[in-house]
């Protein structure tokens, strides 16, 4: 058994080493560092994974040349060890989801806390200067090139709405960061696990997903409350939980929005280069990004998809009935 946990540690604090290597060198982001923690934890306990981890940062550390690299195993390996953990005591999905969401938030906090401590200043006000400053470059290339001052509308729309987005939105940011990363590290190591012969719980499959017809009224409030705060002076708590509410929201119809779009065309067998077309679509043209929200919305309260099955069924029935018709004429003209 220590054999064997020595064998597991080795190869996934390689594996940590090498990934924690590539996104120093090559820029990629370390989403996926922790997985092989987590799957160390799963499998060994602890007590292992917490080995693995100063292991892989002190291998890390040396092989990058300065202590910052394995510094970032031992924040991420937080990430790691609660997720393994919280797998090895068999935790729901959502409970999964729960503990992934609070465990990337403090690797956030302990990120941006090791930037001010070394760099110095607010990691997030550098990170909106720098937007700021390639919104102007953006404008002076456009200048530059012709264009008239009128059509660079949206860079300075984008001037302001940054700021905005930075000084009233960013719990909502990280937030969404936060379960978009751990959603990321769950399905990666459930992947591995599944080819291992375990169980992961997991989620009812994405077409199906669809939030409650209720949710419309924090939706509602959050883009009134944005849309007031834009041109008007509103308490600043009644700005800030209004923006927050709203961007988590949209979010979430977003999503439900592409499952309804995606359960509607694995009715219809429509192909992939069309439903990437579509995503796209919603990307380039505003309307159809609102109208599936709308759409989606109708779906809290009427649930669209029992009605497309039950559309399905009908005409599945009247194609059984014309096979069944078909079939008789041509027994009736053979006799």
């Amino acid at each position: 058994m220590k054999t064997r946990s020595l064998t597991e540690g080795a190869i996934l604090g390689a594996l940590t080493v090498l990934l924690t290597l590539l996104g120093e060198y090559l820029g990629l982001p370390a989403v996926i560092v922790p997985v092989p923690l987590i799957l160390m934890v799963y499998r060994q306990g602890f007590r292992w994974g917490v080995i693995t981890a100063f292991v892989a940062a002190l291998i890390t550390g040396l092989a990058a040349g300065h202590v910052f690299a394995g510094l970032s195993i031992i924040i991420w390996g937080f990430v790691g060890v609660a997720l393994g953990m919280a797998l090895r005591e068999r935790f729901s999905f959502v409970k999964l989801m729960a503990t992934g969401v609070f465990a990337n938030l403090v690797v956030i906090g302990l990120n941006a806390l090791l930037y001010a401590l070394i760099i110095g200043g607010n990691q997030y006000r550098e990170l909106m200067n720098v937007l700021l400053e390639s919104i102007e470059q953006a404008m002076a290339t456009a200048r530059g090139l012709g264009v008239p001052e009128e059509a660079l509308g949206n860079y300075q729309m984008m001037q302001q709405l940054v700021p905005f987005i930075f000084q009233n939105a960013l719990p909502a940011i990280l937030f969404l960061s936060s379960l978009g990363m751990s959603f990321v590290h769950l399905a990666v190591a459930r992947l591995v696990l599944k080819r291992m012969g375990d169980v992961v719980p997991w989620a009812k499959p994405f077409r199906q997903w669809r939030l409650p017809g209720y949710c419309a009224i924090f939706l509602v409030f959050g883009w009134v409350v944005t849309q007031l705060a834009l041109f008007f002076e509103l308490p600043r708590w009644l700005e800030f939980v209004g923006v927050n509410v709203f961007y988590i929201t949209s979010a979430a119809y977003l999503v439900t929005g592409l499952s309804l779009a995606w359960y509607y065309f694995n009715q219809r067998k429509t192909p992939t280069f069309l439903r990437i077309l579509f995503v796209f679509l919603l990307y380039a043209i505003p309307l159809a990004l609102i109208a599936l929200i709308l759409l989606t919305i109708v779906d809290g309260f009427v649930d669209l998809r029992r009605l497309l099955d039950a559309k399905a069924e009908v005409v599945r029935a009247e194609d059984q009935d014309l096979d069944a018709v078909a079939e008789a004429e041509r027994d009736h003209a053979e006799d």
